[in-house]
C-alpha cells in the first residue's frame, strides 16, 4: 500500500469523534501519518502546522502536502477548513488519489447553523475539489444518500465507526443509581432536551451525570441544572476512569439531533451498557432489538425511555447490556470494519 496520511484542520480532544475515530484508523494502519493544524501537546505522534485566522489557513501545511510524492494516499477528514481544502487541491494537482470522510459535517440538520455562508463555500470552494475523490465516505447509509445527491458523479461508499474489541471492566453498582451521557458537549448532542426530561422525572431516585470538556454550552447547562442536586458534571473523564463511568451506569444516554453513528455509543455497549440513542445517529434499526433504545429527541419518547429503563432490575439492565456488546461487536467492531477499509486504501494504488 502507498503512504497513506490522514488529514484533518482539529484532533485534539476537544474535536470530540473525528479526533477517535482518526486516531482509531492510525492503530489500525500503524505505517499512516497524522497532519493536522491543531492537536493536543501530548500528542507526539500527530505532526502539526502552525495555522491563522477562523479557516486554521496553513501556509506550513500546504508546503508540506505539495512535498509529498505521489506515492502517497490522502484521507482527508472533515470538510469546512482550509486543511481539508488544501488537501484536496494538492491531490487533484500532483495525482494524488484521495478518499474524503466528511464525518456528517453534510448531514441537513448541521446545514441549519450558519447556512447560508455554509452553502456559498460548498458551492463555491469545496464542491469542485472534492468532487474529485477518489471515494467519499459516508457512515452510515443515510448519509450516503445524502452524499450521493451532493457528488452525483462520486462513488460514494459505506463504512460505519468501529471500535476495538475490550474486555468490560468489573461493574460496581453504585450507591445511587445513574444515567450517564459523555462526550463533546455542543447543542446538536440534544443536552438541554435531557436536563429538562430528567428534571421533570422528579419521582425517580437516580442521579444524571453528564462528563466532558467544559466550554460555554456546558455552563449554560450548568445554569439550567443548578436547582437539582441529582445532575452532576463531571468535567472530562478518560481513560480507565471513562471504562468504569460507562460500565457502572444504569443506562447511557444520547438524546442526539444529528449523529453519525457516535462513538460514545459504541464505547457504552462495548462495556455491556445499554444505550438509549436517537434514530439520527444512524444506527441500524436492530439496535433496538438487541439491548438497545432508539427514540427521537423529543420530550415524550425520552422520558418514556428512561422511566421504562429505570423499572429495570440489575438483571435485566446486564442482560440488555450483553445483548447490546454482542450486537456491536458483530456490527461495529474493527474485527469486521478493517478489512473495508484495507479494501478501499489498496484499490488506490
Amino acid at each position: 500500500m502507498k503512504n497513506l496520511y490522514h488529514i484533518a484542520e482539529d484532533v485534539s480532544r476537544a474535536s470530540g469523534g473525528v479526533r477517535t475515530v482518526v486516531k482509531d484508523i492510525q492503530i489500525q494502519f500503524p505505517d499512516s501519518k497524522i497532519l493536522t493544524t491543531v492537536k493536543d501537546q501530548d500528542d507526539l505522534d500527530i505532526q502539526e502546522f502552525s495555522n491563522k485566522g477562523p479557516w486554521l489557513y496553513s501556509s506550513d501545511l500546504k508546503a508540506h502536502l505539495n512535498g509529498l510524492v505521489s506515492t502517497s494516499i490522502f484521507h482527508i477528514h472533515g470538510v469546512w477548513m482550509h486543511a481539508q481544502y488544501a488537501a484536496a487541491k494538492t491531490a487533484a494537482k500532483s495525482n494524488i488519489p484521495f478518499v474524503l470522510s466528511p464525518h456528517g459535517m453534510y448531514e441537513p440538520w448541521l446545514w441549519k447553523e450558519g447556512r447560508l455562508k455554509k452553502k456559498l463555500y460548498f458551492k463555491g470552494v469545496s464542491s469542485s475539489a472534492f468532487a474529485k475523490a477518489r471515494y467519499i465516505h459516508a457512515i452510515t447509509p443515510e448519509e450516503q444518500k445524502n452524499l450521493q445527491k451532493l457528488f452525483p458523479k462520486t462513488e460514494v461508499v459505506c463504512i460505519p465507526n468501529a471500535v476495538e474489541i475490550e474486555e468490560m471492566v468489573e461493574r460496581k453498582a453504585p450507591s445511587r443509581p445513574y444515567f450517564l451521557f459523555l462526550g463533546r458537549i455542543h447543542p446538536k448532542k440534544g443536552l438541554e432536551l435531557l436536563l429538562n426530561v430528567f428534571a421533570s422525572l422528579k419521582m425517580l431516585d437516580f442521579d444524571l451525570k453528564i462528563a466532558g470538556p467544559e466550554n460555554d454550552h456546558s455552563k449554560e447547562l450548568q445554569r439550567l441544572a443548578q436547582q437539582d442536586p441529582r445532575i452532576r458534571f463531571l468535567g472530562e473523564v478518560r481513560g480507565l476512569d471513562k471504562k468504569h463511568l460507562y460500565r457502572d451506569a444504569h443506562a447511557f444516554v444520547a438524546p442526539s439531533y444529528s449523529e453519525v453513528v457516535g462513538m460514545v455509543n459504541l464505547e457504552a455497549a462495548m462495556m455491556g451498557t445499554p444505550v438509549i440513542t436517537t434514530h439520527q445517529t444512524g444506527l441500524l434499526n436492530e439496535w433496538s432489538h438487541n439491548g438497545g433504545i432508539l427514540i427521537n429527541p423529543n420530550r415524550e419518547e425520552l422520558r418514556n425511555a428512561m422511566v421504562d429503563t429505570s423499572k429495570w432490575t440489575n438483571q435485566e439492565r446486564d442482560m440488555a447490556g450483553k445483548k447490546l456488546r454482542e450486537f456491536v461487536i458483530k456490527e461495529y467492531s474493527w474485527k469486521v470494519n478493517k478489512p473495508k477499509w484495507e479494501a478501499i486504501y489498496n484499490s488506490m494504488t
